[in-house]
């Protein structure tokens, strides 16, 4: 079953999808999914979509949702920061603890996502997180994705047109403030990496930095994937390691040095 739901965050509306199988355990088991830079509550090739099926199916609820200026959400693309997402985030985790009843917390974060989820996690300790070839520096990562000029260019206070997204200088101007590893350092419950070995847009060096900084993680590199699983094979074994990894939280099966 799903629900679409609209949460308040800075002023805007942004829409989300509570997918459940069991409405007598709605919100019990809860896990957040996070987009990445310039993607939606879906994600390439219905990822996010297949991902909360499946987890439904396992007993979790599962929340996806547009970030304030993405996808369905309320608000313009320009004013989207790293940390304007966090408060988000945020937002959305108060609403859904307000209007259930949470007993565990996960989240799991892709790419940008991956960044803005591991500040999640540190500010909300939640009981899991799972990060999607995330980024571990902002600042250098963007400068690899949006290429010299266009990276210089928003730096110096310009507005850049990222494959017709219009990115505005608040980005630019935070991104040296919002450094993910530094809340990874107080984060201590279990955390999952998955990181493609081909990915060209986010390096797998990022998901080494993140093992080296979490105090509970293990990495799982996807051979020959390319930053969005673009293959059903590499997109199976992405979902099938989330949703083990996830269960065995669940079930308390777990022990994150065995993983």
């Amino acid at each position: 079953m799903q629900d679409s739901v609209w949460i308040e965050s800075r002023g805007y509306r942004m829409l989300g999808i509570l997918e459940y199988d069991d409405a007598k355990e709605i919100g019990k088991d809860l896990v957040v999914l996070i987009h990445g830079f310039v993607g939606t509550k879906i994600e390439p090739h219905r990822m996010y979509r297949k991902l909360s099926e499946r987890l439904s199916k396992k007993g979790f609820t599962v929340m996806r949702f547009d970030f304030v200026g993405s996808g369905d959400s309320d608000g313009s693309f320009e004013d989207m920061t790293i940390m304007g997402e966090v408060e988000d985030g945020l937002n959305v985790i108060e609403y859904l603890k307000n209007n259930y009843n949470v007993k565990n917390l996960y989240i799991v974060g892709f790419s940008m996502g991956g960044c803005v989820a591991s500040i999640l996690a540190s500010k909300s300790q939640c009981d899991g997180l799972v990060l999607w070839s995330p980024v571990s520096n902002p600042f250098w990562n963007f400068y690899h994705i949006f290429g010299h000029d266009s990276f210089i260019k928003g730096i110096k206070g310009d507005k850049v047109d990222y494959l017709g997204d219009v990115v505005g200088e608040k980005f630019f101007d935070e991104l040296l403030e919002s450094d993910p590893l530094k809340y990874a350092m107080d984060y201590n419950n279990p955390v999952l990496i998955i990181h493609g070995t081909e990915d060209m847009d986010v390096l797998p060096v990022n998901a080494y930095c993140y093992n080296k900084v979490f105090l509970n993680s293990s990495i799982h590199f996807v051979e020959g994937a390319d930053h969005c699983y673009s293959s059903f094979e590499f997109e199976k074994e992405l979902l099938d390691n989330t949703v083990e990894f996830l269960t065995k939280l669940k079930e308390r099966q777990f022990d994150a040095y065995a993983y």
